[in-house]
């Protein structure tokens, strides 16, 4: 007893350290977790099947909402070429084969969190993008001995954030069966989070609305 008596002012500032390590490490976790939450997260994937007609999903996995702008969707040759399309337009979406509506297809809008929006059919969207390419005149099945994969890119507005954020998921063609099969490269989503990386998408949206 004595020792701790007389040793007490050290004693407690050492209990006094360990309690400010402590909220430290307890802020350095608050901190992580709320930063985790306000990262963005979309998703891209397949709805009612694997097919090339199964739809294209857009989810919101984020913590806010946040507001679809711009898809592009970008075909890849055998040969190492590229078609890109940019796919803003509703009524291009939402018209079916037979020039009937598909209720719910749109191409921009709000998404809260955990909600998720149809794009329409993989097969719309390559429709799409090979008739805005040099080849337009020809169709997807003319080109079908050509196409390795593609890819698909989101572009969405977020929070208060000053820039676009963006996400974007490659996709091959499995054509060992009719319809075809729609096979994601990697397991997730790739999030573009860096400025960098969404200052060039800023630029792209800049300049496309400049050519409209």
């Amino acid at each position: 007893m004595t020792w701790i008596t007389d040793h007490s002012s050290l004693l407690n500032l050492a209990v006094n350290v360990g309690m400010f390590l402590i909220w430290v490490a307890y802020l350095q976790i608050f901190l992580m977790n709320y930063l985790r939450g306000r990262r963005p997260r979309i998703i891209i994937s397949r709805g009612g099947g694997s097919s090339i007609d199964a739809l294209c999903l857009v989810s919101n996995m984020s913590q806010e909402p946040i507001y679809l702008q711009s898809i592009y969707c970008t075909i890849r040759g055998k040969d190492g070429s590229t078609c890109s399309a940019t796919i803003t337009d509703r009524e291009m979406l939402a018209r079916a084969a037979d020039g009937t509506d598909a209720p719910g297809v749109t191409s921009h809008g709000p998404l809260g969190r955990a909600e998720f929006m149809s794009l329409g059919p993989y097969r719309r969207l390559l429709d799409i993008t090979v008739e805005q390419s040099d080849d337009g005149a020809c169709a997807l099945d003319e080109l079908s001995e050509q196409i390795e994969g593609f890819e698909i890119m989101v572009v969405s507005a977020f929070g208060g954030d000053d820039l676009e954020i963006a996400a974007k998921r490659d996709f091959r063609i499995d054509r060992s069966e009719e319809p075809w099969n729609v096979i994601p490269v990697y397991p997730q989503t790739t999030q573009i989070s860096s400025r960098r990386e969404r200052k060039e998408i800023r630029n792209r949206v800049i300049e496309e609305l400049r050519t409209d």
